[in-house]
């Protein structure tokens, strides 16, 4: 961009201003009356300048409430195509009139939505998206932007902004889109001197010393560390009814849900819609197990605009516009939240929940789409093989359609997202190893709407992959080490991606003990394989089972009972571990027991899991996505999550 420059527009040129833009790009402008202030093309609108803010921030013209991720088509020969629809949109348009508190929200949109896997959809929209922001003057019943820290004047995530100052405006352009407005008009802006920004700023004090809610947030996260099990929590659950009021009007909510919507069997579209953790289904998983209540759901959107997201992306969850406290039906207040926090601090100091000062890795890198046709859509297999693995669950073995996928395949992550189409997506652990090159294999359990219809499915029948995503177990930090791999039922899946290269190179491992457990054993998953891992050297198969068995020796228990049994050096032993989350807990306790330390025991934490990529949000548990940053964590940092797990 180059150098910036000031101008000023004499206020009563700006409607002519506004015209001759909008004979080139479209240009959207408030209107309405009240609180009802809605951005409308300017031909259709009689432009207000009477509102403090828009009733749904601008990020609804760049991430649209609901929008098409692509769609699909069955021939008659039973091939799929698959179209990607990000670009279809609307085209280049202005948007003025937009608050500092929403350019703020715009800042951290673009950083959410283009970092990491890019959003090609958002990106596609916001390239063509122009925000002329106006600095307000007044301050709203519920604004506090000015405690936040992310008003009163917009800093970010503006191209042009424009200051009420007299009976002028004082121009500045952020970008290069501003300065071409500004070319675009040049007859109407006059050159202007930098002492005007002294002036600015005296008007910014101003106005922000006017701002009738203050609040001293010096402290905040202690505060929020302080207070996560206090009681005033029960009262803010009791009044929410869940009607997502709150997460619809963020300028930094970021969630979605996706759906199918079907013309007919051979025809469909996946489609993406505004959701919100305030939802109860938000986190249900596929068994109807739901790990966040209606207090921790009250209470995730709190510490998440106040903490999560900042800790994570270093921009403030929450933009002060008050929109949230403005909506709600039951007057739940985030700014009454905050002052409860401090209040209860003051009169019964306690200590901090753990997990709220523990450390937990992530990355933030770009990282590359893993399908051909963007990020959402899926690249078509076909079934090639269909294996009963027990009455439950099944092997699947499938090909790319497109070759050139399978010569370029990379065994990185833990985890494909699987596509019936009309049905949904799914996601399903990788339970083979970088060897495995001419297929793609997948066990699954039949538990959901998708995998019941993928249960049904024969040779021959086509689905859609994405993948793979996530961070799969550390095979080179086990080298030199004893393993234990511990799984339950179809849990041992996961496991295998890294249990058969171990066993392919068992010379540089110490002991392997392998324990799977199931209520019976037809529930066991790898019989055969079982039988053939317990015959090579160094390596033991126990089993764990509810019911008796005269198929193997078997110890009718808990997995657990075993342990002691193993006589490892605990020292130099890592044990991998996938149950249920409750279960988890319980090997890793009596693990550390016998002389493990927590970051020695590595877990898998599957979830609810919607897009694969850190973008929809159902699977975030603080400040991490399980899809992204896990599934695979050390309990260590397991141990550092909010108490959902």
């Amino acid at each position: 961009m180059s150098e910036v420059k000031l101008y000023t527009l004499e206020k009563r040129h700006l409607d002519e201003v506004l015209s001759q833009w909008n004979r080139k790009v479209p240009v959207y402008v408030p209107h309405g009356k009240g609180k009802d202030i809605n951005l409308i093309p300017l031909e259709d609108a009689e432009r207000t300048e009477d509102y403090i803010n828009l009733t749904l921030p601008v990020k609804e013209m760049v991430f649209e409430q609901k929008e098409k991720l692509f769609s699909w088509e069955r021939n008659n020969e039973g091939d799929i195509t698959v179209e990607t629809l990000a670009h279809h949109h609307a085209g280049d348009r202005i948007f003025y009139g937009v608050r500092a508190c929403d350019t703020y929200g715009i800042a951290y949109t673009d950083r959410f939505y283009l970092k990491e896997f890019m959003d090609p959809n958002y990106q596609s929209r916001r390239a063509k998206s122009t925000i002329v922001a106006v600095n307000c003057l007044r301050a709203g019943e519920h604004c506090f932007c000015t405690s936040i820290g992310t008003g009163v004047f917009s800093t970010q995530g503006h191209d042009l902004t424009l200051t009420p100052m007299d009976d002028f405006y004082l121009v500045e352009a952020a970008t290069d889109k501003g300065h071409g407005l500004i070319e675009g008009a040049i007859d109407f802006f006059i050159p202007a001197d930098k002492a005007l920004l002294e002036k600015q700023e005296e008007l910014r004090q101003q106005v922000a010393e006017s701002f009738p809610l203050k609040m001293d947030l010096s402290n905040l996260w202690d505060d929020m560390a302080r207070t996560f099990d206090a009681d005033f929590w029960i009262d803010e659950a009791n009044a929410c009814i869940g009607c997502t009021g709150c997460t619809n009007v963020c300028p930094t909510c970021t969630c979605f849900n996706v759906v199918e919507e079907n013309q007919d069997e051979n025809h469909g579209t996946r489609v993406r819609y505004w959701d919100s953790c305030q939802s109860d289904h938000f986190t249900r998983n596929a068994e109807h197990h739901n790990p966040r209540d209606a207090l921790s759901r009250v209470r995730y959107r709190i510490y998440d605009k106040l903490k999560y997201i900042e800790e994570r992306f270093g921009y403030k969850g929450c933009s002060g516009c008050g929109r949230c406290a403005d909506v709600c039906p039951t007057y739940i207040s985030i700014i009454d939240i905050m002052n409860a926090m401090q209040k209860t601090v003051k009169e019964n100091p306690t200590e901090p929940a753990l997990h709220q000062v523990a450390k937990i890795r992530h990355e933030i890198v770009d990282r590359e789409i893993n399908t051909r046709r963007g990020l959402y859509a899926p690249d078509v297999a076909t079934i090639t093989k269909i294996k009963q693995e027990t009455p439950e669950i099944i092997r699947m073995f499938m090909k790319y359609d497109d070759q050139t996928l399978h010569d370029n395949y990379q065994h990185k992550g833990q985890f494909f997202q699987v596509t019936v189409f009309g049905e949904g997506e799914v996601p399903l652990s990788i339970p083979f190893g970088p060897s495995q090159k001419d297929e793609i294999v997948l066990d699954f359990k039949n538990v959901g709407s998708v995998t019941e219809l993928l249960y049904q499915m024969k040779e021959g029948d086509k689905v859609g992959l994405r993948g793979p995503y996530g961070k799969a177990y550390p095979y080179e930090s086990l080298k030199g080490r004893n393993l234990i791999f511990v799984g339950s039922g179809v849990a041992m899946a996961p496991l295998r991606t890294v249990l058969e290269p171990v066993l392919e190179n068992l010379h540089d491992f110490g002991r392997v003990a392998i324990m799977a457990s199931a209520l019976t054993y037809e529930k066991i998953i790898y019989k055969e394989e079982m039988k053939e891992w317990s015959q090579l050297e160094d390596v033991e198969v126990h089993y764990s089972l509810k019911d008796p068995t005269d198929q193997v020796e078997a110890h009718l228990g808990f997995v657990n009972d075993l342990l002691p049994g193993l006589s490892m050096d605990w020292k130099n032993t890592t044990a991998l571990v996938c149950a249920s989350p409750a279960r988890i807990k319980k090997v890793a306790r009596d693990l550390m027991n016998l002389g493990m330390k927590p970051s020695d025991i590595f877990v898998t934490l599957e979830t609810h899991m919607r897009c694969g990529a850190g973008k929809c949000g159902h699977c975030k548990v603080g400040s991490h996505y399980m899809c992204v940053d896990g599934p695979v964590f050390t309990y260590e940092e397991m141990l550092s999550l909010p108490p959902e797990y």
